[in-house]
């Protein structure tokens, strides 16, 4: 029998290197470089950033895979969701649900879901991916932009060609759909789920899976992977080389980002009894927080079983409209506290979303033991507080993510 027959007709062409197996052969071998690539130089050495890396890399794989081989069909795409308490890169923010489905920009899409007891949304439209060289965004929008029924129920037309009602640009060059949910108070806020149809084909079925798909979604996979690690390496090598430890950056937006959202931020440099004291005005915004990232992966902390991440609606704000926040890696007693989880340095970024003010954060290291002489206006948080906080921080996880 002829090697075509053997493969169902595929032969030589298109799809061929999976039916023989050298497509999966060639992305195991560029896993297994990336493997190698981690251990360079230019990566740290010591033995928890080690674990940390591979353990990056298994959750690069899991998203990659995930979503290059099943959420590519156009015709009729899922949402996707990503950067979440597990599968994470590029600093989620923990108070946020990430979803996202690829379209194709010559078809037209319809989103819906029930926006009742959602804080806020923003839906846009990007090129692709900024560690492909990608950070152009063609559109967005917000729960305040967008019409809800009086049932609750949101319906948002997104396609190149202007719709009446909730509608969304579709730009020649768009990838995907990005959808953020907000998720700011974490016993109350909802996170529904999300639909999307291309229009003209709901309630039919895609067609057999093509060895070519698989091909190409290994391609695709294997590339992001590569260009992912060492793109967020450089990324925070670099914002810690233009600024100056235990002090945070002024905010603003960044390439890539939505334009109503800005970013600061700086790095913790600190021994292990010693506590950053961050000290702000409360900004006029819709949603604001703090939290805490690994370097070099800028992956979140464990924000289930460790306080490394803050919004507004969990932030103590003092009498006098300012709050007080402390980062260290002992319990300094006040409720605002970013637990570094033991890292000597990391990145502790906020973000203003939606803000008609921009405060800048003042900060000054001082001995844990000394924090609360620091703060005569912050009430005391004790130990048994703090565990009342983190077992709600863990059901509320779980409510959020898990499937």
């Amino acid at each position: 029998m002829a090697s075509s027959e053997k493969t169902g007709g595929v032969g030589a062409g298109v799809g061929a290197g999976l039916v023989t197996g050298a497509a999966w052969q060639s992305f195991c071998e560029r896993l297994a470089a990336v493997g190698r690539r981690i251990l360079e130089d230019d990566f740290p050495a010591d033995p928890r950033a080690r674990a940390e890396g591979h353990r990056h890399l298994t959750r690069l794989v899991t998203y990659a895979l995930q979503w290059f081989v099943d959420f590519q069909d156009a015709e009729f795409p899922a949402f996707h969701r990503y950067d979440d308490d597990v599968v994470k890169w590029g600093g989620p923010n923990a108070d946020n649900h990430y979803l996202r489905a690829k379209v194709d920009p010559r078809g037209t899409y319809r989103i819906a879901l029930d926006a009742s007891g959602l804080r806020q949304l923003i839906v846009s439209t990007p090129e692709g991916e900024m560690q492909l060289d990608q950070y152009r965004v063609f559109a967005e929008r917000s729960l305040a932009d967008l019409t809800v029924g009086p049932d609750g129920r949101l319906e948002i037309v997104v396609s190149a060609d202007e719709q009446p009602g909730n509608w969304l640009p579709l730009h020649p060059e768009t990838d995907h759909v990005l959808v953020r949910l907000y998720v700011a108070d974490w016993e109350r806020d909802a996170a529904p789920a999300i639909a999307i149809d291309r229009v003209g084909n709901e309630g039919k079925a895609p067609g057999p899976l093509e060895p070519a798909r698989v091909e190409q979604a290994l391609e695709q996979a294997a590339t992001w992977i590569e260009r992912t690690v060492v793109y967020w390496m450089r990324f925070m090598a670099a914002r810690r080389a233009r600024g100056r430890d235990n002090a945070l950056s002024p905010p603003s937006a960044v390439p890539g980002g939505a334009a109503d959202i800005l970013y600061g931020g700086g790095w913790w440099s600190l021994a292990p009894d010693e506590a950053l004291l961050v000290e702000c005005e409360a900004p006029a915004a819709r949603y604001w927080s703090f939290q805490l990232y690994s370097e070099p992966w800028f992956e979140s902390l464990d924000v289930a079983n460790r306080v490394c991440s803050l919004s507004g609606e969990q932030m103590q704000v003092d009498a006098d409209g300012r709050f007080r926040l402390v980062v260290s890696a002992r319990d300094p007693g006040i409720a605002n506290w970013l637990d570094t989880e033991g890292r000597a340095s990391g990145m502790v970024s906020y973000r203003y979303v939606w803000s008609t003010t921009a405060p800048v954060p003042a900060t000054r290291v001082v001995p844990v033991d000394g924090v609360r002489a620091q703060l005569p206006l912050t009430p005391a948080f004790d130990a048994v507080a703090r565990r009342t906080q983190i077992a709600s921080r863990r059901a509320a996880i779980a409510r959020r993510f898990r499937r």
